[in-house]
């Protein structure tokens, strides 16, 4: 699968664009995914995700590595999220975990539970999630990072900057909170 991924980078690096729309078609749930977990608003997840996509296109020829595509969308990814923060700073929302959603999601039924664990389940990602969006942006990024794209501390620590000590710390703290608001919401 890893040798698939890296042979479609080389192809889309040489100029084939049906290879370069493969890989985003591949990847863009993954960027979508990571960027829903930092940011709430869809629009603003669009707009994000659009300069991601640019970004990937105009600059997969500057990636010498095709082993390190991950690490290296993820820093794109980061870098544009941060870069949306810094031109949106009036847009900025902070989210009440303790106030219902008001969004409504579409759920494929799973036919293996009874609609009363989907319900639960569906409330506990809701809290997942809102928990997750609430946290301070310098633990957000590393447990979105670790938890949903499944990147490992070292590459974490490269995307971010930071020492691994610091980021085992902010994903542990960020773990704390998220467990905390399950625990509060759990005692309502």
């Amino acid at each position: 699968m890893k040798d698939d991924l890296e042979k479609l980078i080389l192809r889309a690096q040489k100029g084939d664009n049906k290879a370069l729309c493969d890989l985003i078609k591949k990847e863009q749930t993954n960027i979508y995914t990571t960027l829903f977990y930092l940011k709430k608003d869809e629009n603003d997840i669009a707009d994000i995700m659009q300069d991601v996509l640019i970004k990937l296109t105009k600059r997969l020829n500057q990636l010498k590595n095709p082993a390190f595509f991950k690490t290296w969308l993820n820093q794109i990814i980061i870098n544009s999220y941060y870069d949306y923060l810094r031109k949106n700073k009036k847009k900025i929302l902070t989210i009440n975990p303790y106030k219902p959603d008001e969004e409504v999601e579409f759920e494929i039924p799973d036919n293996s539970t009874n609609p009363q664990n989907t319900i639960l389940y569906t409330e506990l990602d809701n809290i997942i999630k809102n928990a997750i969006q609430s946290l301070p942006i310098q633990y957000k990024i590393p447990i979105a990072l670790r938890e949903i794209q499944g990147l490992s501390y070292d590459e974490i620590s490269n995307i971010t900057n930071t020492s691994i000590g610091t980021v085992k710390s902010r994903i542990s703290r960020a773990r704390a909170k998220i467990k905390d608001d399950i625990a509060r919401y759990s005692r309502s």
